[in-house]
């Protein structure tokens, strides 16, 4: 099956690829391209049989230039087809309105005289007999009368040639010169037709290989103009790419570079910036929950330090302090006094004194030794109230409350109220910063975004430059610039290459160049069948070289017979007054008797194909009422998917002498139906035709079907009816079916018939 029809240069299809499935319907309209893909398919099939001479190839070249080129690529593990171009034409092309019957190419010559037969309208009885009397009849000028005449001048001529060589064997019996002369100039004529062969040899091979080496240098030469002439287009698709812009690209993709950069750069100040704001924002927020921490605890201090200073300034009490010690010493002091003022006056008013003085010291020291004082309260009860205290900010302060005094706590609680200011100055000067850093990431966000969208207007820009130089990348554009200075240099080179190859043709231009070209390569290939691989210059110039030996040799050979034909010349002229022409009247003998049988011959084979062809066209005549039905039947079966009971009958050899059933149930000739339904016997004939066609010994062989607006005068209901005929017989021959129409109704009816799985090819679709 063929897979793919690659179309590389063949009319408007340039490097096209067509899928193909096993039943394709290809659709379009007119100057789509269906004509080109049957022409296409014809091409390729029918390679092996191309003759540029015949119509058909003819018509494709002036049509699609000699150059076009059509390769099919064939499913795996599939036996490439190929056919004579009369058997593709005539039975696996079916098109529309054609009304001949033909069995080109079936591998049996009786089957295709059948076929030819059928569709001529001879009669083969008619022409058994005109063959068998041309055989057999002796009327004059007949083959018979000929050949007898002919046998009576032989005879007549030997007896002659044998009496005259009697005669001339006596009169040379005893001529040994010029015997030995003949000996000698047959053995020399021998030597000369030996070198003349190797001369006639030598110049064969030396035209064959010379031949080949023409036809290599022009097959390279038509090779190398396709070449150069695909580099300049290549050149002229790539000609953006001819001057090297990379600089600017360069300079617009640094551009580029710094705006990312720059954008790098400011995403990484916003970052930094970020994180101090979120660091700031976290202090704050814990500043915050410890200034609220901080406030409990100094509203309870302030609470505890109320309840302190009301407990310190409750009224003090009175209290008096004897100082034992300044007792004492004042009362030794005045007693010694008084013993000092008796003992010193010894009288009674020294006593008195002393005594007085004794009072007076006792009194002194019992006043002067009691204190009073206002004391506050007492140690068990201070420890009391702090206790009461610490158990009041039990769970409130982070720091142990078990102050030991009353000057502790006071200084616990200003602490703590000291601790509450500190925490509020800090944050308020926390709060303060994280307002500046939240504003400066604002201000670095808006710097930020000016800068992304400053980088992706730069890459915008480098896109563009290469999107419109076609390219993705700078490595695409590098490659396509390095691709362009390739070609470049290759078109050159080929420039060059054909520069050589017109001055070695002596032509002025590649036009004239491309006409001499293949005009060689038609007169070498073609015509003559030379193998171009045979081509070796260097053994050319050897057999070259060979030449002016060899024609010496032949030149010494050709003066020695020289003189001995003199010498022969000088013996005969002798012998031949004796003779008296004998000789010539025995060659012209001989002649005459050769000539007759040469005649002869060629009257007996003639008469043999005579006999032949009328023993076929015998048995042609003699089974053509069984043809007949067997062909009738098989058309009718074949009929019976497309029309309510149909009939057909052969009464000759000729397709439109062939009757069909019509709708009242009687036979009409193909030619007075209707041309819907002379369409459909036409197409059922064709069919079993064609399955004839690929029967052999072995059972059917593959083959494919190519139909060109087969339909174009049926409805829609025999369309579909048609095409289920083609699915049917795809079903049956495993043969691959390609229908060419634009109509795209075919190919929905196509699809809808259950189990053909047929596929559309649209070609008015772009390719992918």
């Amino acid at each position: 099956m063929i897979r793919t029809l690659s179309l590389s240069t063949f009319g408007k299809f340039f490097r096209r690829e067509l899928r193909f499935s096993p039943f394709t319907v290809v659709t379009g309209p007119n100057e789509a391209g269906k004509t080109t893909v049957f022409d296409a398919l014809f091409d390729a099939l029918c390679a092996e049989s191309r003759n540029e001479k015949r119509v058909s190839w003819r018509r494709l070249a002036e049509r699609y230039g000699a150059l076009r080129k059509a390769v099919l690529t064939w499913e795996e593990g599939f036996v490439p087809l190929s056919f004579d171009y009369a058997e593709f034409l005539e039975i696996f092309a079916i098109r529309a309105g054609d009304t001949s019957v033909n069995s080109a190419g079936s591998g049996s010559w009786r089957t295709a005289a059948e076929a030819r037969l059928l569709t001529a309208g001879l009669n083969p009885e008619q022409l058994a007999a005109e063959l068998a009397d041309k055989a057999e009849n002796f009327r004059k000028d007949s083959p018979q009368a000929r050949i007898k005449k002919l046998k009576e001048l032989v005879k007549e001529s030997s007896a002659v040639a044998a009496e005259l060589k009697t005669r001339r064997d006596l009169i040379l019996g005893g001529e040994a010169e010029l015997a030995k002369l003949e000996a000698a100039k047959q053995a020399k004529a021998l030597e000369l037709e030996g070198k003349a062969g190797e001369a006639h040899a030598l110049k064969t091979s030396i035209e064959e290989l010379a031949g080949a080496c023409r036809l290599a240098a022009a097959n390279a030469g038509i090779k190398l103009l396709r070449e150069h002439k695909e580099a300049a287009d290549a050149l002229a698709a790539m000609a953006m790419y001819a001057k090297n812009e990379l600089p600017a690209y360069q300079a617009i993709r640094l551009e580029q570079l710094e705006k990312e950069k720059t954008a790098a750069s400011s995403e990484a100040v916003l970052k930094g910036r970020q994180a101090a704001l979120a660091a700031a924002k976290a202090a704050v927020e814990q500043l915050d929950a410890r200034e609220q921490d901080l406030k409990n605890q100094k509203d309870l201090a302030e609470a505890l330090f109320g309840k302190l200073n009301a407990f310190t300034s409750e009224p003090e009490l009175l209290e008096l302090i004897v100082d034992q010690k300044m007792r004492r010493g004042i009362w030794a002091a005045g007693a010694a006094l008084a013993l000092f003022v008796a003992f010193s006056g010894g009288n009674i008013f020294a006593y008195i004194a002393a005594a007085a003085i004794a009072g007076a010291g006792a009194w002194v020291g019992l006043k002067l030794s009691v204190k009073e004082r206002f004391v506050g309260h007492s140690p068990e009860a201070n420890r009391q109230f702090l206790a009461g205290l610490a158990a009041e900010a039990s769970g409130v302060f982070t720091e142990t409350f078990q102050p030991q005094n009353l000057d502790e706590a006071r200084a616990f609680f200003a602490k703590v109220s000291a601790d509450y200011a500190a925490a509020g100055e800090t944050l308020a000067a926390k709060s303060m910063e994280a307002g500046d850093l939240d504003a400066a990431a604002a201000m670095d966000g808006r710097n930020l975004e000016d800068a992304k969208a400053a980088s992706e207007k730069a890459a915008a820009a480098a896109a563009a430059w290469l999107k419109a130089r076609g390219c993705g990348t700078e490595e695409e554009y590098r490659e396509k610039l390095a691709a362009y200075d390739k070609q470049a240099a290759r078109a050159a080179n080929l420039g060059e290459a054909l520069k050589i190859a017109r001055d070695r043709n002596n032509v002025s231009d590649d036009e004239e160049l491309r006409e001499k070209l293949f005009a060689d390569r038609e007169d070498l290939g073609e015509r003559r069948k030379l193998d171009p691989k045979k081509a070796n210059e260097a053994e050319l110039e050897k057999l070259k070289s060979r030449v002016p030996l060899l024609s010496e040799e032949v030149h010494a050979i050709e003066a020695a017979l020289g003189e001995l034909d003199k010498s022969l010349g000088i013996a005969r002229a002798a012998s031949g007054a004796r003779l008296e022409g004998l000789p010539e009247s025995i060659n012209r003998a001989e002649t005459d008797i050769a000539a007759a049988g040469e005649e002869i011959a060629a009257l007996e084979l003639q008469i043999k194909g005579y006999t032949l062809a009328a023993g076929i066209f015998r048995q042609l005549s003699a089974s053509s009422a069984l043809a007949f039905d067997a062909l009738g039947r098989e058309v009718s079966c074949t009929l019976a998917g497309l029309m309510p009971a149909p009939v057909v009958e052969f009464q000759a050899f000729d397709a439109l002498t062939a009757k069909v059933g019509d709708a009242t149930g009687g036979l009409r000739q193909v030619e007075h139906l209707s041309s819907g339904t002379r369409d459909l016997f036409m197409l059922a004939a064709r069919l079993t035709m064609a399955k004839k066609a690929r029967t052999g010994p072995g059972g059917l062989a593959h083959a494919l079907l190519v139909l060109d607006e087969p339909f174009y005068t049926l409805d829609a209901a025999r369309t579909r009816a048609a095409l289920k005929l083609l699915a049917d017989f795809h079903a049956q021959t495993k043969w691959q079916i390609i229908i060419l129409t634009k109509d795209p109704a075919v190919a929905a009816i196509a699809k809808g018939i259950e189990g053909l799985g047929a596929a559309e090819l649209d070609l008015a679709e772009e390719p992918k």
